[in-house]
């Protein structure tokens, strides 16, 4: 009795497409020829186009080849919807003097020689307009600004019909986006302080969010820098429908834009973030990543600002801590051990950054603080676009018949292209990069802050700290003479005219002259007074900056 093996494929298993009824077909057609099944072999959720070898249930038939005379499928497309992958299973079939049918009488014992093989590129042919429709589908609802599937970027959720699906502003998520954004450009946050602080406050990272607003189980999924970067980097913030750019992978730091016929980015839903914020976010995290793979020391308040005066290398603090006290110093690594370079330089930390932030705000506390606006470069490049229209449509027109139809269209559309030129123009000169206030004084911003903020705050403004060895037979306190503070002043003063904000820091300088330390008699804190201050003098606390402070508003 002759034997036979059945095999079915399902791309995609859903329950009106089991496998069950064409299995059935195919014992039907061997009971008729009195065949024997030996064997019945199934794939599920596996393409057309997948190699034989990598279908569990293909290879059982390979494997059973031998015992058998027949290999049969309901439909050709069964086998596979590739030709290479047909012409291997036939090869193989062939070397075990196999016949590979279908039950549906298109391929029989009798043809199978000379049909067989035209009948799989046929196979492969619908493959490949299947996949055509699907791109084609895809291309028709991208160019609408519809949703594709997936998850909808953090920040929105997916609503609407079927067919017209588009994102929508997830509140709770978008809060946490505008406040992070906010952080980052306004206080001196940094990407790894705010991820960690996202999760000390329990908040559910992005992917946990959609489960949980999904009303599926969270998996305790973590926030990390990489996680917070690509959320607020990625052009979906701006509402814009984005896709990968070519020859790369799908990716926030790769995505780009989708235009439409006229150059715009295709608007996906609404936005969470502005042009100026969007843009700003992008700047600090382009101008953070520069130092990635870069080792990282400490979080001191002075790191990067405190000098050793023998070497000019920077001062680290060591943190030290007995019974709740804090007995940190700052030292510079080139005088430590034997293989120092020059004689030791150790100083207490708590003293030096107390002197820092007196001087500090003193000198600037009372100015307003700005921050820089990044350009928005996307308006200059549709610029460009639009001109190249523009300038192709002219062309055009010199050909056509002035009072023709045609004409009047062109006409029409250079109309509408040279409006839309004139708004990109006005866009583009509004987005140079620019100095803006920040809202509120440097006093202010200085109290919100942490000392990881407070840091990038002395950067912004060139803070030098330059600290001096302790003379030799000197008693081995804190004194104040070793440490020499200077500024640049603020940024947006250096970057305007270097002569003139030379000039601005000499007047710092002469007017502030050094700061003498001593402490409050009633609440213990390190203070800093200038030559001339009374001895009434309401002095700023060197701990929060203000004299205003409830416990350190002291007369001393």
């Amino acid at each position: 009795m002759p034997t036979v093996i059945i095999y079915d494929r399902l791309s995609r298993l859903f329950a009106d497409e089991a496998p069950d009824h064409r299995i059935t077909s195919c014992k039907a057609y061997a009971e008729q020829r009195g065949w024997e099944v030996i064997l019945v072999a199934s794939d599920t959720n596996v393409s057309g186009a997948t190699k034989l070898e990598d279908r569990p249930g293909m290879r059982e038939v390979l494997a059973w080849l031998p015992r058998a005379d027949y290999v049969i499928a309901a439909k050709l497309d069964r086998y596979a919807r590739s030709v290479l992958e047909f012409q291997r299973l036939l090869k193989a079939a062939e070397s075990t003097h196999t016949t590979v049918i279908t039950a549906d009488g298109v391929v029989s014992p009798e043809n199978a020689s000379i049909i067989i093989n035209v009948l799989a590129a046929f196979a492969e042919y619908e493959r490949d307009m299947i996949t055509a429709r699907i791109q084609a589908s895809k291309d028709h609802f991208r160019s609408r600004g519809n949703h594709l599937g997936g998850l909808a970027p953090y920040g929105y959720a997916v609503d609407g019909p079927v067919n017209n699906k588009r994102w929508a502003i997830d509140e709770t998520a978008a809060a946490i986006v505008r406040d992070c954004a906010d952080r980052l450009i306004n206080h001196g946050a940094s990407m790894t302080g705010l991820a960690h602080e996202l999760n000390e406050r329990g908040v559910l990272s992005p992917a946990d969010h959609a489960r949980h607003r999904d009303g599926r189980k969270v998996r305790g999924s973590r926030w990390h820098s990489t996680t917070l970067r690509d959320v607020l980097y990625t052009p979906a913030m701006r509402g814009w429908a984005v896709q990968a750019t070519p020859g790369s992978k799908r990716g926030a730091l790769t995505n780009q834009p989708v235009l439409d016929a006229e150059g715009r980015q295709l608007s996906a839903g609404p936005e969470i973030l502005n042009a100026e914020t969007w843009s700003a976010v992008r700047a600090i995290i382009d101008e953070k990543a520069k130092g990635r793979g870069v080792e990282r020391n400490g979080k001191a308040l002075l790191l990067h600002a405190a000098r050793c005066s023998e070497c000019d290398g920077p001062m680290y603090r060591q943190r030290r801590e007995v019974r709740g006290k804090d007995y940190s110093t700052s030292v510079c690594r080139a005088g430590v051990g034997k293989r120092g370079t020059h004689r030791p330089n150790v100083i207490v930390a708590a003293p030096v950054e107390a002197m820092v932030t007196a001087d500090f705000l003193k000198r600037f506390g009372r100015f307003n603080l700005m921050r820089w606006a990044e350009p928005d470069g996307s308006a200059v490049l549709q610029l460009a676009e639009v001109m190249t229209q523009i300038e192709r449509l002219a062309g055009n027109l010199v050909r056509l018949d002035p009072d023709g139809a045609a004409a009047r269209i062109v006409i029409k559309q250079l109309s509408a292209l040279e409006s839309r030129e004139a708004e990109l123009r006005a866009e583009a000169e509004q987005a140079e990069g620019r100095w803006v206030d920040a809202g509120g004084t440097v006093a202010d911003e200085w109290k919100r802050r942490n000392d990881e903020g407070r840091r990038a705050l002395l950067a912004d403004f060139g803070t030098r700290v330059e600290i001096s060895p302790l003379a030799p037979k000197a008693p081995k306190r804190f004194d104040p003479s070793r440490v020499s503070i200077s500024f640049d002043g603020p940024a947006w003063w250096r970057e305007v005219d270097p002569a003139e904000a030379h000039l601005r820091a000499i007047a710092i300088e002469e007017s502030s002259g050094p700061v003498h330390m001593t402490y409050c008699p009633e609440c213990s804190h390190l203070i800093g007074l200038r030559p001339g201050d009374a001895v009434n003098h309401v002095a700023p606390c060197a701990d929060c900056g203000s004299a205003e402070h409830g416990k350190c508003h002291h007369r001393i």
